[in-house]
Protein backbone atom coordinates (compact mmCIF):
# COMPACT_ATOMS: atom_id res chain seq x y z
CA UNK A 1 0.00 0.00 0.00
CA UNK A 2 1.12 3.59 -0.63
CA UNK A 3 1.25 4.60 3.03
CA UNK A 4 3.95 2.05 3.72
CA UNK A 5 6.30 3.94 1.42
CA UNK A 6 5.54 7.41 2.80
CA UNK A 7 6.77 9.32 5.83
CA UNK A 8 4.00 9.41 8.43
CA UNK A 9 3.06 11.96 11.07
CA UNK A 10 1.06 9.82 13.50
CA UNK A 11 -1.43 11.47 15.88
CA UNK A 12 -0.55 9.79 19.19
CA UNK A 13 -3.79 8.88 21.01
CA UNK A 14 -5.45 11.12 18.44
CA UNK A 15 -3.29 14.14 19.32
CA UNK A 16 -3.45 14.33 23.09
CA UNK A 17 -2.39 17.98 23.26
CA UNK A 18 -5.55 19.11 21.49
CA UNK A 19 -8.42 16.97 22.81
CA UNK A 20 -9.10 14.27 25.41
CA UNK A 21 -6.86 11.38 24.39
CA UNK A 22 -8.24 8.27 22.71
CA UNK A 23 -11.69 9.79 22.12
CA UNK A 24 -13.76 10.29 18.99
CA UNK A 25 -13.30 14.04 19.41
CA UNK A 26 -9.52 13.61 19.33
CA UNK A 27 -9.69 11.42 16.25
CA UNK A 28 -11.88 13.92 14.42
CA UNK A 29 -9.38 16.69 15.22
CA UNK A 30 -6.56 14.53 13.90
CA UNK A 31 -8.48 14.06 10.65
CA UNK A 32 -9.12 17.81 10.41
CA UNK A 33 -5.43 18.56 10.98
CA UNK A 34 -4.43 16.35 8.04
CA UNK A 35 -2.53 13.83 10.15
CA UNK A 36 -1.23 10.89 8.13
CA UNK A 37 -2.22 8.30 10.72
CA UNK A 38 -3.84 7.91 14.12
CA UNK A 39 -2.51 5.80 16.98
CA UNK A 40 -4.77 4.52 19.74
CA UNK A 41 -4.82 1.90 22.48
CA UNK A 42 -7.34 -0.84 23.17
CA UNK A 43 -8.11 -2.84 26.28
CA UNK A 44 -10.56 -5.60 27.17
CA UNK A 45 -13.70 -5.09 29.25
CA UNK A 46 -14.99 -7.74 31.61
CA UNK A 47 -17.42 -8.87 28.91
CA UNK A 48 -14.67 -9.07 26.30
CA UNK A 49 -15.29 -5.89 24.29
CA UNK A 50 -12.28 -4.00 22.89
CA UNK A 51 -12.46 -0.39 24.13
CA UNK A 52 -10.17 2.52 23.35
CA UNK A 53 -8.22 3.56 26.44
CA UNK A 54 -4.54 3.59 27.37
CA UNK A 55 -4.47 2.93 31.12
CA UNK A 56 -5.45 -0.32 32.78
CA UNK A 57 -7.62 1.62 35.24
CA UNK A 58 -9.69 4.80 35.41
CA UNK A 59 -7.68 6.68 38.05
CA UNK A 60 -5.94 9.18 35.77
CA UNK A 61 -8.68 9.71 33.22
CA UNK A 62 -11.77 9.71 35.47
CA UNK A 63 -10.54 9.68 39.10
CA UNK A 64 -12.20 6.32 39.65
CA UNK A 65 -10.32 3.45 41.30
CA UNK A 66 -11.49 0.65 39.01
CA UNK A 67 -9.75 -1.46 36.39
CA UNK A 68 -11.07 -1.71 32.84
CA UNK A 69 -10.97 -5.51 33.02
CA UNK A 70 -13.35 -5.44 36.01
CA UNK A 71 -16.04 -3.41 34.24
CA UNK A 72 -18.59 -4.27 31.57
CA UNK A 73 -19.07 -2.08 28.53
CA UNK A 74 -22.38 -0.91 30.00
CA UNK A 75 -20.53 0.21 33.15
CA UNK A 76 -17.88 2.08 31.17
CA UNK A 77 -20.38 3.90 29.00
CA UNK A 78 -21.74 5.64 32.10
CA UNK A 79 -18.36 7.25 32.75
CA UNK A 80 -16.94 10.43 31.24
CA UNK A 81 -13.16 10.55 30.85
CA UNK A 82 -11.56 13.92 31.51
CA UNK A 83 -15.04 15.04 32.52
CA UNK A 84 -16.17 15.29 28.93
CA UNK A 85 -16.06 12.17 26.77
CA UNK A 86 -17.25 8.58 26.83
CA UNK A 87 -14.84 5.75 26.11
CA UNK A 88 -15.35 4.50 22.54
CA UNK A 89 -15.30 0.88 21.49
CA UNK A 90 -12.98 -0.23 18.73
CA UNK A 91 -16.05 -0.84 16.56
CA UNK A 92 -17.26 2.74 17.09
CA UNK A 93 -13.86 4.06 16.03
CA UNK A 94 -13.86 1.92 12.90
CA UNK A 95 -17.38 3.12 12.10
CA UNK A 96 -16.24 6.73 12.49
CA UNK A 97 -12.90 6.54 10.72
CA UNK A 98 -13.63 3.87 8.16
CA UNK A 99 -10.99 3.99 5.46
CA UNK A 100 -10.34 7.72 5.93
CA UNK A 101 -6.96 7.39 7.66
CA UNK A 102 -4.20 4.93 8.54
CA UNK A 103 -4.65 3.41 12.01
CA UNK A 104 -1.94 2.22 14.39
CA UNK A 105 -3.88 0.03 16.84
CA UNK A 106 -2.04 -0.87 20.03
CA UNK A 107 -3.39 -3.96 21.77
CA UNK A 108 -2.73 -3.72 25.51
CA UNK A 109 -4.45 -6.89 26.76
CA UNK A 110 -4.22 -10.49 25.67
CA UNK A 111 -7.51 -12.05 24.65
CA UNK A 112 -8.49 -9.35 22.15
CA UNK A 113 -6.74 -10.79 19.12
CA UNK A 114 -9.77 -12.60 17.66
CA UNK A 115 -12.05 -9.58 18.11
CA UNK A 116 -9.55 -7.19 16.54
CA UNK A 117 -8.94 -9.38 13.51
CA UNK A 118 -12.69 -9.95 13.03
CA UNK A 119 -13.50 -6.22 13.22
CA UNK A 120 -10.70 -5.13 10.89
CA UNK A 121 -11.90 -7.62 8.30
CA UNK A 122 -15.58 -6.78 8.86
CA UNK A 123 -14.98 -3.05 8.29
CA UNK A 124 -12.60 -3.70 5.40
CA UNK A 125 -9.74 -1.71 6.95
CA UNK A 126 -7.02 -4.34 7.06
CA UNK A 127 -5.02 -2.47 4.41
CA UNK A 128 -5.17 0.77 6.44
CA UNK A 129 -4.17 -0.81 9.75
CA UNK A 130 -0.99 -1.62 11.63
CA UNK A 131 -1.60 -3.68 14.77
CA UNK A 132 1.09 -2.90 17.34
CA UNK A 133 2.02 -4.10 20.80
CA UNK A 134 4.83 -4.47 23.29
CA UNK A 135 3.59 -8.04 23.70
CA UNK A 136 5.23 -10.47 21.28
CA UNK A 137 2.62 -13.16 22.02
CA UNK A 138 -0.24 -10.86 21.03
CA UNK A 139 1.37 -9.95 17.72
CA UNK A 140 2.19 -13.56 16.88
CA UNK A 141 -1.41 -14.60 17.51
CA UNK A 142 -2.77 -11.77 15.35
CA UNK A 143 -0.46 -12.77 12.50
CA UNK A 144 -1.39 -16.43 12.86
CA UNK A 145 -5.09 -15.56 12.80
CA UNK A 146 -4.77 -13.57 9.59
CA UNK A 147 -1.46 -13.22 7.81
CA UNK A 148 -2.72 -10.26 5.77
CA UNK A 149 -2.71 -7.97 8.80
CA UNK A 150 0.49 -5.99 9.27
CA UNK A 151 2.01 -5.94 12.75
CA UNK A 152 4.59 -3.80 14.53
CA UNK A 153 6.64 -4.45 17.67
CA UNK A 154 6.84 -1.63 20.22
CA UNK A 155 9.99 -1.10 22.29
CA UNK A 156 11.12 1.24 25.06
CA UNK A 157 14.57 -0.17 25.81
CA UNK A 158 17.98 0.62 24.28
CA UNK A 159 18.13 -2.94 22.96
CA UNK A 160 15.64 -2.43 20.13
CA UNK A 161 14.27 -5.93 19.31
CA UNK A 162 14.96 -5.97 15.60
CA UNK A 163 15.50 -9.73 15.39
CA UNK A 164 12.31 -10.42 17.36
CA UNK A 165 10.39 -8.20 14.95
CA UNK A 166 11.79 -10.10 11.98
CA UNK A 167 10.96 -13.43 13.62
CA UNK A 168 7.36 -12.38 14.18
CA UNK A 169 7.04 -11.31 10.52
CA UNK A 170 6.46 -7.72 11.57
CA UNK A 171 6.33 -4.88 9.09
CA UNK A 172 7.77 -2.40 11.59
CA UNK A 173 9.44 -1.71 14.88
CA UNK A 174 8.31 1.21 17.00
CA UNK A 175 11.04 2.29 19.43
CA UNK A 176 10.90 5.10 21.96
CA UNK A 177 12.66 8.02 20.26
CA UNK A 178 15.32 8.28 22.99
CA UNK A 179 16.58 4.79 22.11
CA UNK A 180 17.02 5.41 18.38
CA UNK A 181 20.38 5.78 16.66
CA UNK A 182 21.28 6.00 12.96
CA UNK A 183 22.81 2.53 13.28
CA UNK A 184 19.53 1.07 14.52
CA UNK A 185 17.68 2.63 11.59
CA UNK A 186 20.24 1.24 9.15
CA UNK A 187 20.03 -2.27 10.60
CA UNK A 188 16.22 -2.25 10.66
CA UNK A 189 16.01 -1.05 7.07
CA UNK A 190 18.50 -3.69 5.98
CA UNK A 191 16.04 -6.25 7.32
CA UNK A 192 13.09 -4.62 5.51
CA UNK A 193 11.55 -3.16 8.67
CA UNK A 194 9.94 0.26 8.87
CA UNK A 195 10.85 2.35 11.92
CA UNK A 196 8.27 4.59 13.60
CA UNK A 197 9.46 6.62 16.59
CA UNK A 198 7.35 7.65 19.58
CA UNK A 199 6.45 10.13 21.09
CA UNK A 200 7.99 13.43 19.89
CA UNK A 201 6.43 16.85 20.48
CA UNK A 202 9.50 19.07 20.11
CA UNK A 203 10.40 20.44 16.66
CA UNK A 204 14.18 20.25 17.11
CA UNK A 205 14.01 16.69 18.40
CA UNK A 206 11.69 15.69 15.58
CA UNK A 207 14.06 17.10 12.96
CA UNK A 208 16.97 15.22 14.55
CA UNK A 209 15.14 11.89 14.48
CA UNK A 210 13.84 12.50 10.95
CA UNK A 211 17.43 13.13 9.87
CA UNK A 212 18.34 9.70 11.25
CA UNK A 213 16.07 8.19 8.61
CA UNK A 214 12.95 7.04 10.47
CA UNK A 215 9.79 6.30 8.51
CA UNK A 216 7.47 8.25 10.76
CA UNK A 217 6.98 9.83 14.16
CA UNK A 218 4.13 9.69 16.65
CA UNK A 219 3.26 13.02 18.25
CA UNK A 220 0.70 14.51 20.62
CA UNK A 221 1.10 17.82 18.77
CA UNK A 222 -1.12 18.07 15.71
CA UNK A 223 0.71 21.24 14.61
CA UNK A 224 4.05 19.47 14.32
CA UNK A 225 3.45 18.22 10.78
CA UNK A 226 2.90 21.69 9.31
CA UNK A 227 5.83 23.21 11.23
CA UNK A 228 8.25 20.45 10.23
CA UNK A 229 7.07 20.47 6.61
CA UNK A 230 7.66 24.21 6.35
CA UNK A 231 11.12 23.96 7.89
CA UNK A 232 12.19 21.12 5.60
CA UNK A 233 10.81 22.95 2.56
CA UNK A 234 12.76 26.08 3.50
CA UNK A 235 15.91 24.05 4.09
CA UNK A 236 15.66 22.53 0.61
CA UNK A 237 15.02 25.97 -0.88
CA UNK A 238 18.14 27.50 0.66
CA UNK A 239 20.27 24.56 -0.41
CA UNK A 240 19.49 25.24 -4.08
Amino acid sequence: MEWKEEFLFIAHRGGAMHAPENTLTAFKKALESNSDAIEFDIRRTRDGVPVVIHDEDLKRVANIDKRIAEMTLEDLKKIKVFGAETIPTLEEVLQELGSRIIMFIEIKDEGLEDSVVTLLKQYNVVDQSLVISFNYTILTKVKNLYSGIEIGLLSNTPNVPINAAVKSKAMAILPRYTTITPQIIKEAHSKKLKVYAWTINDVAQALKIINYGVDGIATDNLLLKSVITKQLTLAKFFKK
